[in-house]
């Protein structure tokens, strides 16, 4: 953290009035100034806050020449009149002292401007609790004052997260104002922020372009997105910026939109800005923040109580109510988890593909990484007590097998292209069915028949599904994005039915049990569980009312039903007794 050479209480001001201000908080030392928080007494006795830069440079030229700039800024600024751009003022006087004591340096060069009761963009989106709504409403501000400037025919050249400033209600100002620049005025000093430059350099002679201020604001976007991630490296901005946004759970559209201005062609970055701000206000306001658990899986226990297993997605994977995994280098961000009890000793097995698509497996003895660029998870344990996971990478379809005491192995099946694996189950000892999505279709396919994968529903991308072995043969549910469930028998002809009485879903899950499938939704109304017998209609039965956004099923030995379920952050969970009636499960402290 840095320090000031100075201490509250000093004073400072013009050389006619050298106490006129007085130093009230350090805030930060940059490459050039300090930067105060100070209070001004007028010649009335009227107090008023400011912030004031402070020169550190002591040199006489130098510091007329900063001198000669802020008076061109100040009265620059002062004739454009755009609103929430925040106007400096200048002097010159002695170095902060003691009041009634006489300076012992020399002359400095002090930048005054109002006081604004906000903090920096970056501390207010790290401490932001509104959502990405908010987030786009600080944005769509900051574009409305750099269009305005732009029309004026003058850029700003130095935005980045310290120089805009928002307050408690969202107000956004856009400060400092060192590098301000006509557009048609060549350039006596070139300006590097790192992280926030665009790839083409400004040139001592050249002429400024509106272009650096757009490329600036696309790295404020991503910081207002992403305010936990580091420096964006210019030189490949749009591929790391849209990374980092998909693997946090935006989409691709909002990924797109959001590295628009970041393009390396300047022609390319959307100019004004306003139409831009309020196509990314529209899709930010549509969004929803993938919830902290991304992956939940539950599995019988042996003693009476359900296994379950969470996937963190700001990293690590929960079980609750078994031994935990050892601590060390393990999966961060997850987004799928399957998990299962492999061996003759029932050893627990973790699988987790990981917000950069690398696969990980874990067990008691640590983690380590089977695969990278992968997509989509799914599996369980087979017929021969060997966990075996289904994912996509590089177009097909590819697989894992792990046993206790034995090497993890892998297999490619192109007979299958998937660019990502949705759901799986083993159909029979050695055979599975396997639910991929490959060019916006939902494919099923039969291991080991030679046969093509077979189209499943309308195409369109589909948000989750699941597979089940049932009396009447496999049947899939599918979850759309518009939150709509369909329940498919695969291999049959017609419209697959919907599901869900119209109550939009945001997640699924699906077991094969007792006389017909097991439908499990979660949603904004809570859980419901949707069971089917033979000798009456299906019925749902709501355990909670809270909202929910996972759920898992799984179907022990007995074939009595587990049930665990996401409610608003917690983990929790239900199984039938030995009468079939659900009964809660408590969990140790999560």
């Amino acid at each position: 953290m840095s320090e000031s050479r100075w201490v509250p209480g000093l004073r400072f001001g013009p050389e006619f009035d050298p106490e006129q201000y007085e130093l009230l908080e350090f805030h930060h030392r940059g490459g050039e100034a300090e930067v105060w928080r100070a209070v001004r007494t007028g010649h009335n006795g009227r107090k008023e806050l400011v912030a004031a830069k402070i020169m550190l440079e002591r040199d006489p030229s130098e510091v007329r020449r900063w001198l000669g700039r802020w008076d061109d800024v100040s009265h620059n600024a002062h004739r454009l009149g755009i609103t929430d751009l925040v106007v400096p003022s200048f002097l010159l006087g002695p170095s902060p002292h003691r009041p009634g004591s006489a300076p012992t340096s020399g002359l400095l060069a002090y930048q005054i401007s109002p006081w604004v009761d906000g903090v920096p963009l970056h501390t207010w989106a790290g401490a932001n609790r509104a959502g990405p709504s908010a987030a786009a409403e600080v944005l769509a501000r900051l574009c409305r004052i750099v269009d305005e400037l732009h029309r004026k025919r003058w850029v700003h050249r130095d935005i980045s997260p310290a120089n805009v400033l928002v307050d408690a209600a969202g107000q956004v100002k856009l400060i400092d104002l060192t590098f301000l620049a006509p557009l048609d005025h060549t350039l006596t000093v070139a300006v590097f922020t790192p992280g926030h430059v665009p790839p083409e350099a400004e040139q001592v002679g050249g002429f400024p372009t509106t272009a650096k201020d757009l490329f600036a604001v696309g790295t404020l976007a991503r910081a207002l997105l992403l305010p936990d991630h580091g420096r964006l490296d210019h030189r490949l901005a749009v591929e790391q910026a849209r990374a980092e946004l998909l693997a946090a759970g935006y989409g691709e559209e909002l990924a797109d939109w959001a590295c628009e201005p970041l393009a390396r062609d300047p022609d390319r970055r959307p100019a004004p800005l306003g139409p831009w701000a309020a196509r990314g206000r529209e899709l930010l306001r549509a969004h929803r923040p993938r919830p902290r658990t991304t992956g939940l899986a539950v599995l019988p226990g042996s003693g009476g109580t359900p296994l379950v297993a969470a996937a963190r997605a700001d990293g690590g994977v929960l079980l609750a109510g078994a031994q935990g995994l050892p601590p060390g280098q393990g999966p961060e961000a997850v987004r799928e988890l399957v998990c299962g009890r492999a061996g003759l000793r029932s050893e627990l097995v973790l699988c987790a593909e990981d917000g950069t698509g690398t696969l990980w497996v874990g067990t008691t003895t640590g983690w380590w990484e089977a695969a990278r660029g992968v997509t989509g998870l799914a599996g369980g344990v087979d017929a021969t007590g060997e966990l075996t996971v289904w994912t996509a990478a590089g177009g097909a379809l590819h697989s894992f097998r792990w046993a206790p005491g034995r090497t993890l192995t892998g297999r490619e099946l192109p007979d299958c292209p998937a660019d990502r694996v949705l759901a799986a189950v083993e159909e029979r000892p050695g055979a599975w069915l396997v639910l991929v999505e490959h060019r916006d279709r939902a494919l099923w396919w039969r291991t080991g028949t030679g046969t093509a994968p077979t189209p499943l529903g309308p195409s369109g991308p589909l948000r989750a599904a699941a597979l089940a072995r049932t009396s009447a043969g496999p049947q899939a549910a599918t979850l759309r994005a518009d939150g709509s469930v369909q329940l498919h028998t695969l291999g049959a002809a017609g419209h697959a039915p919907e599901v869900g009485d119209g109550e939009p879903a945001h997640a699924l899950a699906l077991a094969g049990h007792r006389g017909g499938p097991t439908l499990a939704l979660a949603g904004e109304g809570g859980v419901r569980l949707r069971t089917a017998t033979p000798a009456r209609h299906p019925r749902w039965w709501r355990p909670t009312l809270r909202p929910a956004t996972r759920v898992a099923l799984a179907v022990g030995d007995d074939w009595r039903l587990c049930l665990a379920a996401v409610v608003e952050g917690e983990l929790q969970c239900w199984q039938e007794d030995t009468a079939y009636r659900w009964q809660a499960v408590a969990l140790p402290p999560q």
